[in-house]
């Protein structure tokens, strides 16, 4: 058996199809990831206009901006952040029948101890589980991808109607940089769901689904943003998760 190289750096190996490695033996990952915490590292001084500007579209408005909570560090702590700088936030959780019931506490906690309003999204669970289904049965890269999808469609689905130009995202560089295009797949490819659905008679119908026409709908005519907070802070992943605990 050949013996894997691993990045001098970081986790990743030689079962990541395209890895390359510098003299130095670190992967072209470590080099992207560096390069996009230098790039958001100059856009920080530019939060209060970001902030004052997501004021400003939502001042008609009974928010600001939407916010999806998973229960994880990542989005609450988005959530505390943007209650912190004055955002008017609108919460909503999608229920995909897997939450961990430790994570739907947290959401309740930071809700209740911040007075912000949060809608439940409940997907048909049987037709969720009719979409996995057929994806493992196709054996493809990125089963996450129906998940990921219907989150997506229903975020831009919640925004619009509650006529919010904003969406936070929990994502981040700091801990999300990585991810070999060998390793997954376009969640917001809709054509590739649908042929999934179609191979395994699956359907399609009475989830949220967003293909490039509707994706290109909300973005350019209904001009709805999504704006990565944590990217503009100091965010530390564990120091945040301790905060969290000590405050809610």
């Amino acid at each position: 058996m050949e013996k894997l190289t691993f990045c001098t750096r970081c986790c990743l190996d030689g079962s990541v199809a395209e890895i390359k490695y510098d003299e130095n033996g670190v992967c072209q990952f470590c080099h992207q990831a560096q390069k996009a915490l230098k790039e958001i590292e100059v856009e920080k001084v530019n939060l209060d206009k970001w902030i004052k500007k997501i004021k400003e579209d939502g001042r008609h408005n009974k928010y600001d901006c939407m916010l999806g909570l998973s229960g994880g560090v990542d989005s609450s702590a988005c959530l505390s952040w943007a209650n912190r700088l004055g955002l008017r936030v609108f919460t909503w959780t999608m229920d995909n029948g897997y939450n961990d019931p430790r994570a739907d506490e947290n959401v309740l906690r930071l809700v209740e101890t911040l007075k912000v309003p949060l809608y439940r999204y409940v997907l048909d669970l049987n037709r969720f589980r009719d979409l996995q289904s057929a994806y493992l049965k196709a054996g493809v890269i990125n089963i996450e991808a129906i998940y990921d999808h219907l989150l997506m469609a229903a975020t831009y689905e919640m925004a619009d109607k509650y006529s919010t130009r904003w969406v936070l995202s929990g994502g981040n560089v700091a801990t999300e940089s990585i991810m070999p295009a060998s390793w997954s797949y376009p969640a917001r490819d809709l054509t590739n769901l649908k042929s999934i659905a179609k191979a395994y008679q699956r359907r399609v119908s009475g989830v949220p689904t967003c293909g490039i026409l509707k994706w290109n709908w909300y973005k350019w005519v209904k001009g709805i943003k999504v704006f990565y907070l944590l990217d503009y802070l100091d965010y530390n992943r564990e120091e945040s998760e301790q905060m969290l605990i000590d405050k809610y």
